[in-house]
């Protein structure tokens, strides 16, 4: 392990140190439930309430307290892990009197700020804690140390029953009767005229409490609109915030409008080799301006792009390549998947890679 990684693997450490101390608070010694999977959806009924990078909210006497920080301005030349240090304790007294705390942020530790190579850490998370019930959560996404996935299973001090929760970048887990019971709270939660809890989980739409992609644009041999192949993990993060999932290497985001949009990253460094949507935000220009995109018909595709060829058969499925490359090393290959006859999706992939990936993907 490079300086570097030691020193980005010791920050990552204090990092989600910091957050394990918050939700695990006063824990007392006696026995406990078997902790469950968690997916980061908000447990509570309330407004979330954005601090940015400071430490007051408009409203710091609501409970349930819900909160969203902005923690990527921990660099070291300009002093922000200073500053970013200094405010933490005064986000933690907000939080531990309340009986029902939930929180969203974004970590990013780097040396120089407006330096994207010399980031060390990053993750997303979310958080809570329930005084009524006993429980606590805690949720990670995007996690990078070095510019590598990092497990965070092999931080110092993560609790081994998580273990199963939790594996190279992601994971979630519920740790029930782990924080204290406070009866005041029990008093709170069972009154019916304050609302505490929000939608059951089951019912909660499938994405994360940062809300869908806005992300649009072209499909060409080097990406999907400002997303490029080659881009690290930790980049596409930056561009497109947490995603729904990430799940053997494959970022999942919804798109705003409807849609999806895969991302799969291969490697130590996470690259990313296979871009692909459902969305009709996204679409192909090809001859005498016709354009593609999800849904149009298949005689529509062949019209615009004369020289497209079969690829291969997924199922009820074809990909079909629609823009081949010259430069195998330098652009990727733009594919379309037909099924019933129209577009289901579009996709760019590196060419090199789309075995490895399709494997990865299964």
């Amino acid at each position: 392990m490079s300086a570097r990684q030691r020193i980005a693997c010791g920050l990552a450490t204090l990092a989600l140190g910091a957050v394990l101390a918050l939700l695990l608070n006063g824990a007392s010694a006696r026995a406990v439930s078997a902790p469950t999977p968690w997916d980061g959806t908000n447990p509570f009924d309330c407004t979330i309430q954005d601090a940015g990078q400071g430490t007051t909210v408009p409203d710091p006497g609501a409970d349930p307290y819900c909160v969203r920080f902005d923690k990527t301005n921990q660099n070291v030349t300009q002093l922000g892990l200073v500053d970013f240090l200094s405010k933490e304790p005064a986000r933690v007294a907000a939080a531990v009197p309340k009986c029902f705390y939930y929180q969203e942020d974004h970590w990013r530790g780097s040396l120089v700020q407006s330096d994207q190579q010399t980031v060390v850490y990053e993750f997303y998370g979310h958080y809570f804690f329930n005084k009524a019930t006993g429980d606590g959560g805690v949720w990670v996404t995007g996690f990078t140390v070095a510019g590598q996935t990092f497990d965070p299973r092999t931080l110092p001090g993560f609790p081994p029953q998580w273990d199963p929760y939790f594996g190279p970048g992601t994971g979630g887990v519920i740790s029930h009767n782990d924080v204290p019971v406070d009866p005041t709270c029990v008093a709170t939660a069972d009154s019916p005229s304050v609302p505490v809890y929000g939608q059951p989980q089951a019912a909660a739409p499938q994405q994360t409490g940062l809300g869908c992609a806005e992300i649009s644009g072209r499909v060409n041999r080097t990406g999907l609109g400002p997303l490029k192949l080659g881009t690290t993990q930790g980049r596409a993060l930056g561009a497109l915030g947490s995603p729904q999932s990430i799940t053997r290497g494959v970022l999942r985001y919804c798109v705003a409008g409807g849609g999806t949009l895969l991302v799969g990253q291969r490697g130590r460094q996470a690259r990313t080799v296979f871009l692909g949507t459902t969305s009709q935000a996204f679409s192909l220009r090809g001859a005498r301006g016709r354009t593609v995109q999800v849904g149009t018909a298949l005689r529509a595709l062949r019209a615009a792009f004369p020289h497209a060829k079969p690829l291969l058969k997924l199922g009820r499925t074809e990909l079909i390549q629609v823009l081949g490359s010259a430069h195998p090393a330098r652009l990727g290959t733009v594919i379309a998947a037909i099924t019933n006859g129209r577009v289901a999706y579009l996709g760019a992939y590196e060419p090199s890679a789309l075995a490895g990936y399709l494997r990865t993907a299964a």
